[in-house]
C-alpha cells in the first residue's frame, strides 16, 4: 500500500498554477490523482489549455478535468465587489496592460484532452468512492469544490484536508480588502470554510514572505531542461509584472502563490506562524466583499474552522522547488 498523499489540484492555470502542478507532479511524496480547472486567473477555456499544456511539457499521465466557468452567483449582480474590477494593469501613463498571466502560456500547444467528466462530478464520485484519503489542493477560485459539496454534502466527511491557496489578513490584491482567489467567487469560499473538513489556508500573508528571486530563477534556466527553463519563464514574468503593479519588499523578486501550497501539503514545517481560528468570508456586496475575516480572539463566536499561515520559510520553499526541478 502506497504511503504517498493522494491530492487533486484545482487550478485557474496561469504562470504560478503552472509551478503548483509542475511541482506536484515531481514530488516524490505527493500522489497527484487528477487536476480540475476552472474559471479564474482567465477564461476556463484558457485555464483548461495552459494546465494541458503543463501537462504534455512534463510528458505526464494525470488526468484533467474541465470544471466550472462562471462564478456561483457573484457575477449575477454586476454591482458586487464595491465597485472594483480586481487586480489593476495600468501603470501610470503606460500604453499596454501589464498582466501576472499571460492569456496562454509561452510553452507548446496541448496535443492531449480533458477528461469527459465534469470537474465536480469528478470530485463526487473520486470522493465517495475513496476511503477518506485524499486531500484537495485549491489554488484558484473554490467554485468547483463548492459545487461539489452543494451538490453531495456528504464528500465532506470524506476528505482528508484541504489546503488551500488563497485569502489574506494583513495582505490583499485584488482590493483594499481581499485577495483574488476568493474575492472571485465569496459565497464558494464560504461554503468551504463551513464544510467541517480540516483547512490549511495558505495566503498572501505566507506566500509574499516566500518569494523567489532573479538570483534563483537564474539557477533554474541553469539547470537546461524543460522543467527549469518553464519555472524561469513563468516566474521572471511574475516578477516584471509585480515590480510594476505590486512591488515585494524583496527587490526583484515574486511570490508563486500556488506552489507553496503544494510544498506545504508535502512539508507542514513550509508554513509558519499558524493561527487555528475561526476564518469566514465577507460577500456582502460591499466594500469588503470577498475579505478574509480572521478572528484574532483568544474566545471565538463560533467554532475554528482553519489554521491560517502568517509567515513560510522562503528558503526551504524555493530550494525545494530547485531540487525537484534539477530531477528532471
Amino acid at each position: 500500500m502506497s504511503d504517498k498523499i493522494k491530492i487533486i489540484l484545482d487550478v485557474d492555470t496561469g504562470t504560478d498554477d503552472a509551478v503548483a502542478i509542475m511541482m506536484a507532479y515531481l514530488e516524490e511524496k505527493i500522489d497527484l490523482l487528477a487536476v480540475c480547472t476552472v474559471v479564474g486567473n482567465k477564461p476556463l477555456e484558457n485555464t483548461t489549455e495552459n494546465t494541458l499544456r503543463v501537462k504534455d511539457l512534463l510528458k505526464a499521465d494525470f488526468p484533467v478535468y474541465k470544471g466550472c466557468g462562471e462564478a456561483m452567483v457573484c457575477n449575477l449582480n454586476p454591482n458586487r465587489h464595491g465597485g472594483f474590477k480586481g487586480v489593476r494593469t495600468k501603470v501610470g501613463d503606460m500604453k499596454e496592460d501589464v498582466s501576472m498571466h499571460t492569456e496562454y502560456l509561452d510553452i507548446p500547444a496541448s496535443t492531449s484532452k480533458v477528461e469527459k467528466e465534469h470537474a465536480v462530478f469528478y470530485y463526487i464520485d473520486t470522493l465517495m468512492k475513496s476511503d477518506g484519503d485524499i486531500t484537495l489542493v485549491p489554488v484558484g477560485p473554490l467554485t468547483n469544490l463548492a459545487m461539489a459539496m452543494r451538490i453531495q454534502p456528504e464528500i465532506c466527511g470524506k476528505i482528508k484536508e484541504i489546503v488551500m491557496m488563497g485569502g489574506g489578513c494583513r495582505r490583499t490584491n485584488s482590493t483594499p480588502a481581499s485577495e483574488f482567489n476568493i474575492w472571485h467567487d465569496p459565497e464558494a469560499a464560504q461554503i468551504v470554510m463551513d464544510s467541517g473538513v480540516p483547512i490549511r489556508m495558505v495566503p498572501l500573508d505566507a506566500t509574499h514572505n516566500a518569494c523567489v528571486s532573479t538570483d534563483d530563477t537564474k539557477e533554474f534556466r541553469a539547470m537546461g531542461n524543460p522543467v527549469g527553463d518553464a519555472v524561469a519563464d513563468f516566474t521572471d514574468h511574475r516578477i516584471m509584472a509585480y515590480s510594476q503593479l505590486q512591488p515585494m519588499e524583496r527587490i526583484d523578486s515574486a511570490p508563486v502563490h500556488d506552489a507553496l501550497a503544494v510544498c506545504a501539503v508535502a512539508y507542514p514545517e513550509a508554513l509558519k506562524d499558524l493561527l487555528f481560528t475561526r476564518v469566514d468570508i465577507d460577500f456582502s456586496g460591499g466594500f469588503a466583499d470577498g475579505q478574509t475575516i480572521v478572528d484574532p480572539r483568544a474566545f471565538v463566536d463560533k467554532p475554528r474552522n482553519c489554521h491560517f499561515a502568517f509567515d513560510a520559510d522562503r528558503e526551504f520553499f524555493v530550494q525545494w522547488m530547485k531540487d525537484l526541478a534539477r530531477k528532471v
